[in-house]
């Protein structure tokens, strides 16, 4: 059995996007996102920022909401720098809106 994720284009962009090498790629998270946002195609991008706005207002708390984004495939952790989850989020929805 296959298992589908919730959320398909949203887990494609944090896995593809936010592997472990992310920082030799890019020099800040945002710097992430607004590449992902410049080089993919609008629809894809709207459909990862649909899927975006969904997670966050699914009501996690942070943990949980960690531990989601996490098991989408994103290896970038805003809590080591003092952030939050849902702030990160949050900052990548609105890079991602074109």
């Amino acid at each position: 059995m296959t298992y589908m994720s919730e959320y398909p284009a949203l887990q494609n962009f944090l896995s593809a996007y936010f592997h472990q090498d992310w920082a030799m790629e890019h020099d800040t998270p945002g710097a992430v996102a607004e590449y992902y946002r410049d080089s993919e195609k609008p629809e894809l991008v709207a459909g990862t920022r649909r899927e975006l706005t969904q997670l966050l207002a699914a009501g996690h708390d942070e943990d949980a909401l960690g531990a989601r984004v996490r098991a989408l495939g994103a290896e970038y952790d805003p809590t080591a720098n003092g952030g939050t989850w849902r702030a990160w989020l949050e900052d990548v929805s609105a890079r991602l809106e074109a």
